[in-house]
């Protein structure tokens, strides 16, 4: 069972490291192409179909729509905030504020599905 997790792993950095060498070679239109490739995605929904069936996969699909949002206020504010401030001050923030905007849609959808 640990090599199995070790394998998804490995996959996953493979792919990260492949779209860090493509923007090092100042290839940023290329990298970003290939990072958001769904290779990640239809990974992890065979392995989940696999692993607990397409009851689990749409389940998963489902939360991957609605945090979305969360995860495009991440990248908005690195893009926004990182020539006004340091890059790295710009990650911080953009990550505080995708939790934040996580957890208010999650106890937003907790509300609205326990009033059904």
């Amino acid at each position: 069972m640990g090599i199995k997790y070790f394998l998804y792993f490995l996959f996953g950095g493979i792919i990260t490291s492949g779209v860090t060498y493509l923007a090092n070679q100042s290839k940023g239109l290329l990298a970003a192409f290939v990072g958001t490739l769904p290779i990640i995605t239809i990974s992890t929904f065979l392995l989940i179909y696999f692993n607990a069936g397409q009851d689990a996969v749409l389940s998963y699909a489902k939360g991957l729509i609605i945090m979305i949002f969360p995860w495009m206020i991440f990248i908005l504010s690195v893009v926004f905030l990182a020539p006004r401030i340091n890059f790295i001050y710009s990650l911080i923030i953009g990550l505080f504020l995708q939790i934040i905007s996580a957890f208010v849609i999650l106890t937003a959808f907790n509300k609205i599905f326990r009033n059904l």
